[in-house]
């Protein structure tokens, strides 16, 4: 389950980083939401309007977003631990790999067994909740669920550390600096919060605000993505090779590929790591900043289909 813990260098909160973090989650989100059909808007407002999130669940990002759509892009973070689907969220695709059979790395879908979590990865616990939100004999809160899932797993599949590790535990375990912090974090939380919050901070931006831009800027192409084929299988390999070529291939010093196989463990990765002194500093930032734009952009396009697909 892939919790973890970054002390942030903004303002000096500590958060926890999830995949694309807050920010992220809601910007993909919104983007979505500006290419619903009207169909698929009603649906998606009357779905989640009709079944409201447990007030009870403590939830990480806050304040807690106002627009339902991005609010329900972050439930299932926040829901992980009570729902066992934390593996839901990831799939670990061995850096150095380019072509597999994805079953190999995606243990099928099954129930929580002695309060573990359920098996299953991204890949198939999207189409698991796909399949329910599809099907109107179910219940409509079964539906609101599963439209949380749908929302935040489409967000989590265009993470590129949500589909690759270099035996680091998808760059958990990849020790670093942010921007000469001397606090450690690691490359996961850079590319879930980090290098997103750091843009934010300097343009004084909201992520309704970031999203609306990358809305205007990718609109082009956006409109291929609309209306591409739903391939998940692509779209994860899609962000695999961004992990090879630009969240790992750009470190300075860089690190090298990992054996595929089960390695030593975090700790000797963490101190591998460590050891090289790698910082995100503006450099890797500026080159970094632009796939996770595209990446973030290609998720909401990418949503936006989906529900309209699914919610005719």
């Amino acid at each position: 389950m892939r919790i973890l813990k970054l002390t942030a260098f903004f303002g000096g909160l500590a958060a926890n980083a999830f995949g694309w973090g807050c920010e992220g989650h809601q910007i993909v989100a919104l983007i979505a939401q500006s290419h619903l059909t009207p169909a698929a808007r009603a649906e998606v407002d009357q779905l989640l309007k009709a079944n409201p999130i447990d007030p009870s669940l403590r939830r990480f990002c806050q304040p807690v977003a106002t627009d339902p759509m991005a609010d329900a892009a972050t439930w299932a973070d926040d829901s992980k631990r009570d729902e066992k689907t934390g593996g839901w969220h990831y799939i670990d695709i061995p850096r150095g790999v380019e072509h597999a059979d994805l079953d190999k790395y995606c243990p099928a879908i099954g129930e929580s067994k002695d309060g573990k979590d359920r098996p299953g990865c991204v890949l198939n616990g999207l189409q698991y909740e796909l399949d329910i939100l599809k099907d109107k004999s179910r219940t409509t809160a079964e539906r609101a669920t599963a439209l949380r899932y749908v929302i935040h797993f489409v967000g989590d599949m265009h993470q590129p550390l949500h589909t690759t590790t270099n035996d680091d535990q998808g760059g958990n375990c990849t020790s670093l600096t942010l921007f000469g912090d001397s606090r450690r974090a690691n490359l996961h939380a850079a590319w879930d919060y980090g290098i997103i919050g750091h843009e934010l901070k300097q343009d004084n931006e909201t992520p309704a605000q970031l999203a609306a831009k990358l809305d205007t800027q990718y609109r082009s192409d956006g409109k291929h993505w609309l209306q591409e084929k739903t391939d998940l299988p692509k779209w994860l390999w899609e962000g695999h090779r961004v992990a090879d070529e630009d969240t790992y291939g750009k470190l300075n010093p860089s690190l090298p590929v990992a054996p595929a196989e089960n390695g030593p463990g975090c700790q000797a990765e963490r101190e591998k790591s460590s050891a090289l002194h790698i910082d995100i500093d503006e450099k890797y930032a500026s080159a970094a900043l632009p796939v996770i734009h595209e990446q973030l952009a290609k998720a909401g396009y990418r949503l936006a289909d989906v529900l309209n697909r699914t919610l005719k």
